[in-house]
C-alpha cells in the first residue's frame, strides 16, 4: 500500500472592518459542522477529492502563526487525522475543535495575541495515496486561485459560528497564500524581510541575507537565522517581533 500524502491548504477569511471574531475556536460540535462545509465546498472545486481524507482544524489563525517553518499546524493536522483512524485508513472527515476551550493539541491552539488583521485563516489538510494525491494538489493550485471562492453557505456558518462578519472566504493552497503575502509585504515595504520568511517556509536548505532600512542585517544560513544591528532601534525591534510571530527566533549580533 503506498504512503500517504498530504496536500495542505487554507480558507481565507477576509473581514469587514469591525468584523473581528468574539471567540477563536469552535467546540467539537461546531467544529464537525465546519469539517463538512469544507467537504462540501472541495467536493464542487476538485474533481476526486472524494479519495481524499480531509482534516480540519476548526478555529482562525492570524497568518503568520501559519506560516512558519515546517508547517507546524499543517503537520499535526496530518499527524492527528491518522492516528484517528486506527483501524485501518479511510478517506474520512476529521475536524479538530476545543473542548473545555482547549485544542486538541498545543500548536493548534490559536495565539490570540497576533490577531489584528482582517484576514485570519482556517487550516486543513487533504490525505490521500500518492498518485490521487499528486493528481489533487495539481487541481489545488491550477483552479483555487480563480475558482476558489467558498459557498456563501459556507460564509454564513463562519459568520454565525464564530461571531465574525465576512467579506469573502477563498480557498488558498500554501503557495497561492506565499503569493499573497510577498504582494502585502512588498507593499508594506518589507520585501526584504519577506524574503528570509519565504525561504524558510519553501527553501529551508538554503541560504539568504538581507540588509533592512536602519542598519539591520538579517542572516539566515543551514536553518538558524541571525540578526545584526542597534537592537535598540525601531527597524531592529520591528524585524525581530514580525520574524518571530513567524516562528522565526533570531540570535542577535
Amino acid at each position: 500500500m503506498s504512503a500517504l500524502i498530504s496536500s495542505p491548504a487554507v480558507l481565507a477569511v477576509e473581514l469587514v472592518p469591525e468584523g473581528g471574531p468574539t471567540s477563536l475556536s469552535l467546540p467539537l460540535e461546531s467544529a464537525h459542522l465546519l469539517g463538512e462545509k469544507i467537504a462540501n465546498d472541495l467536493a464542487r472545486l476538485l474533481p476526486g477529492v472524494e479519495t481524499m481524507g480531509l482534516a480540519v482544524s476548526a478555529a482562525l489563525y492570524d497568518v503568520a502563526q501559519v506560516l512558519r517553518p515546517g508547517w507546524p499546524i499543517h503537520a499535526e493536522l496530518a499527524l492527528m487525522h491518522q492516528q484517528a483512524q486506527r483501524g485501518g485508513w479511510m478517506p474520512a472527515i476529521t475536524s479538530f475543535g476545543a473542548s473545555a476551550g482547549r485544542m486538541a493539541a498545543p500548536v493548534l491552539e490559536p495565539d490570540a495575541r497576533l490577531i489584528g488583521s482582517p484576514l485570519l485563516l482556517v487550516p486543513f489538510v487533504l490525505v490521500g495515496h500518492a498518485h490521487d494525491a499528486e493528481q489533487v494538489s495539481a487541481a489545488m493550485e491550477r483552479d483555487f486561485e480563480e475558482k476558489g471562492l467558498a459557498d456563501s453557505a459556507t460564509s454564513l456558518f463562519l459568520n454565525e459560528a464564530f461571531s465574525i462578519r465576512t467579506e469573502h472566504a477563498r480557498y488558498l493552497t500554501r503557495h497561492d497564500l506565499c503569493a499573497l503575502m510577498a504582494m502585502q509585504y512588498e507593499h508594506a515595504g518589507f520585501a526584504a524581510l519577506w524574503s528570509i520568511i519565504e525561504c524558510a517556509l519553501l527553501s529551508p536548505g538554503r541560504d539568504e541575507a538581507v540588509d533592512l532600512d536602519g542598519g539591520v542585517h538579517l542572516d539566515y544560513r543551514a536553518g538558524r537565522l541571525s540578526v545584526r544591528g542597534d537592537a535598540a532601534s525601531p527597524a531592529f525591534r520591528q524585524a525581530t517581533a514580525i520574524l518571530s510571530a513567524h516562528g522565526l527566533s533570531a540570535n542577535a549580533n
